[in-house]
């Protein structure tokens, strides 16, 4: 539990992750029936960038900061929706505010929807039922979603979106843990949409995760990364990636437009690259920076 997302909000990892999460929102709300969003690792849901965690590390400026300041024109409709959602909730609160994926969820929920959070962090808990006391569509759990995921799906609308963004500083090397949670509630719920979340750091730990993800058996899996480095170099983050079960219909094409249209946003590094690549299931054309993995 040491690990606190104020220090990383806003940063590249952020802006890929919630801009694809919109997408898998976007795909949800096509149809009119309810759906239940779930976030298994919700943190406090929104972080002030003025405060002390943010401006001790300044990850921000290599994620929203660079967004904020680009040229590039057109951007895709989900970097346009981010856009909008940042400007709203800095427009709610005064000062330099940032929305997490509990916050960007809500906004998206319609009357019909609800969500669920679960953070297992005492005072993060204690603050994300602050944020969200007053919305009837939320529940808060302060529970370690571990144990609590597999409790609470399917839910009772039968359609939603999980989204799994733990600690990695508590996964062992080949993320074998979350890979089981996946696979765990995916059993209670193969209908269902996940989302899961990690940072690219070692280019042989993402061949033993795809490798554990595809022994799962599920049938339709889709991932997504984007590296602001090269994906084996040994300083540090050097991208994210989101893997995806049951995505909506054409999100794998329209993740190809957006992330082609972030990468040169996000980095200036020759060897930053995008992909977008089934794991299992369907296979269109692959990224042109895919490799086999």
């Amino acid at each position: 539990m040491n690990y606190r997302h104020h220090f990383h909000a806003g940063n590249f990892a952020d802006v890929v992750k919630h801009v694809l999460l919109l997408g898998l929102l976007d795909g949800l709300r096509r149809k009119d029936t309810p759906f239940c969003y779930i976030d298994t690792h919700a943190g406090v849901g929104v972080y002030d960038l003025g405060a002390s965690a943010a401006q001790r590390t300044l990850e921000f400026k290599s994620g929203l900061g660079r967004l904020k300041s680009t040229t590039a024109t057109n951007p895709p409709a989900w970097v346009a929706d981010y856009q909008k959602a940042v400007a709203a909730l800095q427009a709610e609160r005064a000062g330099f505010w940032y929305p997490g994926s509990p916050w960007l969820a809500l906004h998206h929920l319609r009357p019909q929807d609800r969500a669920v959070l679960m953070e297992l962090h005492p005072e993060d808990a204690g603050l994300l039922k602050q944020y969200f006391s007053r919305q009837a569509q939320v529940a808060v759990h302060q529970r370690d979603a571990y144990e609590g995921l597999v409790a609470l799906v399917p839910p009772k609308e039968k359609r939603g979106l999980v989204l799994i963004d733990p600690p990695y500083e508590e996964e062992r090397d080949d993320y074998s843990p979350v890979v089981e949670l996946l696979a765990k509630a995916h059993a209670r719920w193969p209908t269902g949409m996940f989302a899961l979340w990690f940072p690219i750091k070692d280019h042989q730990v993402i061949k033993r995760f795809y490798r554990r993800l595809r022994n799962t058996g599920i049938a339709k899996m889709l991932t997504t990364e984007l590296c602001v480095l090269p994906p084996d170099n040994s300083l540090g983050l050097n991208g994210s990636g989101l893997v995806v079960v049951n995505p909506p219909w054409q999100f794998d094409s329209r993740a190809r437009t957006t992330l082609q249209w972030l990468l040169p946003v996000l980095s200036d590094h020759p060897q930053a690259e995008w992909r977008v690549e089934w794991l299992a299931g369907e296979a269109p054309a692959a990224s042109p920076a895919s490799d086999e993995r």
